[in-house]
């Protein structure tokens, strides 16, 4: 009879009981080469990340302490029974070219490797994809709590919860389509409402965002709040043509004039079209690319935070950056790289533009009420509190 059981780590089916649970051999050996090597590890983010069959190679510190929380036993151990080394193979196969995140993927690679400096961009790349796609799945639940800015801000990061995510994430109601429809001014409400509940989730996620003033917090986030979702519906959109974005729940909008919609949003929408959707689709960007290159929107020093905050900001966008140039050079080559790098940065000094005709829009719709925005928008958009 096959063995269903699965591995208490991360929940992928066992392969029998190791060191006293049952485990799958990933996790076996990820426990075995951290005991015997004595290795020690360090968690980017509250030493809480999701450790699960999908997402188990992202933070090791995690994982390890999940090992010794389910039951694993180090003293289970033995040196001449569990040597460490390449014992069935004469040498060490040639290093790959790193790739793109993926579920098979990373139930496959060795993980467990030393990032030596030379390549310490894989490291920061992996980190921003598992935000990324935690990012993601919480945007494809039904999750859409009632709350004010402040409470968004100020609670826990609901993304770095294990139970959180598996709860709502993983097992809840998920966002799906038969046939697509054009969507409606309330479908525009509901999504941007979603955006901006993941916006303030995936903010919280990031270290230095913990240690800002709540005004930083907020006037960072406000600075966000109009290409971050647009980064989300268009990357995540279904490849429906480079005339049409479609939403989780089969919405979409296209070229299509919406009268009743107010002038400067018709006008958004064309430039999301061209400036954004166009763009991601030549240059084929990828999902370490993009969730790099989300992070270095996000960070944006431009937004009306103190000057300490601006220092931290540009600090930590600069090493992104450089990261994600390593990354493109590694994967593409330099010529290729340096192109495909020098486009997709420029897309900021264009997405920055259209945000701020965008917020003139909106703020015009708002005053002769063309808008009805919940509070929640209101206090986002127009800092009403």
């Amino acid at each position: 009879m096959e063995n269903k059981e699965l591995c208490l780590v991360c929940q992928d089916f066992s392969s029998g009981y190791h060191y006293g649970i049952p485990s799958c051999n990933g996790c076996k050996t990820f426990f075995r080469r951290t005991v015997m090597k004595k290795q020690k590890f360090v968690c980017q983010f509250d030493q809480n990340c999701p450790v699960d069959k999908s997402i188990r190679c992202a933070c090791r510190f995690c994982r390890f302490e999940k090992c010794l929380k389910v039951g694993m036993d180090q003293s289970a151990l033995q040196a001449s029974r569990d040597p460490i080394g390449y014992t069935k193979r004469t040498k060490k196969p040639e290093r790959r070219p790193m790739k793109e995140i993926s579920s098979d993927e990373s139930s496959n690679e060795s993980p467990e490797r030393q990032i030596t400096p030379t390549r310490s961009f894989e490291n920061t790349l992996n980190l921003l994809a598992v935000r990324e796609k935690s990012a993601n799945e919480l945007r494809l639940s039904s999750y859409l709590p009632k709350r004010s800015l402040k409470q968004a801000l100020c609670s826990k990061p609901l993304l770095n919860d294990p139970i959180f995510m598996n709860k709502h994430a993983s097992r809840s109601p998920r966002h799906n389509y038969d046939n697509l429809r054009f969507i409606t001014q309330d479908d525009y409400h509901y999504w941007h409402e979603r955006d901006w509940f993941v916006l303030t989730e995936y903010a919280k996620t990031f270290n230095i965002f913990k240690n800002m003033s709540y005004h930083d917090k907020t006037e960072l986030v406000r600075h966000a709040a109009i290409v971050i979702p647009v980064l989300n519906q268009v990357y995540n959109s279904p490849d429906h043509g480079l005339d049409t974005v479609v939403f989780p729940d089969g919405t979409y909008y296209d070229r299509t004039h919406e009268p009743t919609r107010p002038a400067g949003l018709n006008r958004k929408k064309y430039q999301v079209l061209d400036l954004v959707l166009k763009p991601f689709r030549e240059m084929e960007v990828n999902f370490n690319e993009f969730s790099a290159f989300k992070a270095i929107t996000f960070l944006n020093p431009d937004a009306d935070v103190s000057l300490e905050t601006k220092a931290a900001i540009n600090e930590e966008r600069v090493t992104i950056t450089k990261h994600l140039y390593s990354y493109m050079v590694q994967k593409d080559g330099l010529e290729k790289a340096i192109y495909r790098f020098g486009r997709l940065i420029l897309m900021g000094t264009t997405m920055s533009k259209m945000a701020c005709e965008s917020k003139e829009a909106v703020w015009i719709a708002d005053f002769f009420e063309n808008i009805g925005f919940t509070s929640f928008a209101k206090e986002l958009i127009f800092g009403d509190n």
